[in-house]
């Protein structure tokens, strides 16, 4: 337990990559297991392939998040952190089974209830409209690539690794340029 406290204070206060390495290799199969556990192998609309793709960003996310004053093990915290989140997905897919892709696409773009009203495809072309018209190129492709598969939303890791970006810089990218979006939207 105090080498993974100090590891963690490594990650958080250094930006040790060594140390967030010796982490996420220590504790895959924590959050592996946990994914295994809680999503279905065969439950459609879920694709789980998708969410143990992102396991080195869960366990950073785990890392950052973790108050290492609060007396509990590392592999506890992510552990608890991964069922929730599992449980979150699943929840959330059983309460929305007939829920359409186009739909839930736009939803995961609008994280704003304000927003939820744009629910078909026209309305999704009017935000690719406008963000055509950033001047950020980068906005542009982490856009196309995040929304333009009909079947799925493409995952952070693959858009980011694509970028040579990070994955939360991608994601920071995204989220900044929704504040754009939505003045135009409304």
């Amino acid at each position: 337990m105090e080498k993974d406290i100090q590891l963690i204070k490594n990650v958080k206060f250094k930006k040790d990559e060594i140390s967030l390495k010796e982490l996420i290799n220590k504790h895959s199969g924590i959050y592996v297991d946990m994914v295994n556990k809680y999503i279905p192998n065969s439950f459609e609309g879920i694709n789980k392939e998708d969410i143990l793709d992102e396991k080195n960003f869960s366990i950073y996310d785990a890392i950052i998040k973790f108050d290492e004053n609060k007396n509990t093990k590392f592999s506890t915290y992510l552990g608890n952190l991964t069922k929730w989140k599992c449980l979150n997905i699943y929840n959330k897919k059983i309460k929305f089974p007939q829920e359409s892709f186009e739909s839930a696409k736009i939803k995961n773009l609008y994280c704003d209830p304000d927003l939820s009203k744009l629910e078909d495809k026209e309305n999704l072309n009017k935000v690719f409209k406008i963000v055509s018209q950033s001047t950020d190129e980068r906005v542009k492709r982490i856009f196309k690539m995040r929304y333009s598969d009909e079947k799925k939303l493409t995952p952070w890791k693959k858009i980011a690794k694509k970028l040579d970006l990070s994955i939360q810089g991608c994601i920071n990218i995204h989220n900044n340029y929704l504040k754009e979006i939505k003045k135009y939207v409304q």
